[in-house]
């Protein structure tokens, strides 16, 4: 699934024949506006394997990833030219967001705040860190 369009961020777009719950891994209250096709600012969005955990600035700094149950959030800017998730206590990036949630930047950039925890971390066989957001 990719971006249709102008190269900017929210023009994503579900076919009817797709499943959001499944595709996008967004569950609550709504997936589809207004009959558009338009994504929306989901309240949920759960299980988010992130990317470049070895690359991030929490990895970098300690050699580690940080423990399942830790505090995140969505940072509401752009790192990089990637949306990205970092610990609520120390503000440190600990992965990108994959790509197909580029739309919640629009979400973000209109004061939608997401917040979270770590649901599992590792280092082996590559580090990895999968979390979950609510806004």
């Amino acid at each position: 699934m990719g971006s249709s369009g102008a190269g900017r961020f929210g023009n994503y777009h579900i076919s009817s024949n797709s499943n959001q719950n499944g595709e996008m891994g967004v569950s609550g209250i709504g997936g589809i506006g207004e009959g558009h096709g338009e994504i929306i600012c989901p309240d949920s969005i759960e299980l988010i394997k992130l990317e470049d955990v070895p690359f991030s600035e929490y990895y970098k700094k300690y050699n580690d990833v940080p423990a399942k149950g830790e505090k995140v959030k969505l940072r509401n800017t752009l790192n990089n030219g990637r949306l990205v998730v970092e610990l609520v206590s120390t503000n440190e990036i600990i992965g990108n967001l994959p790509t197909e949630y580029n739309y919640l930047f629009n979400c973000v950039r209109n004061g939608k705040v997401y917040i979270g925890e770590i649901n599992s971390s590792g280092i082996s066989p590559i580090p990895y860190v999968v979390v979950s957001l609510h806004g």
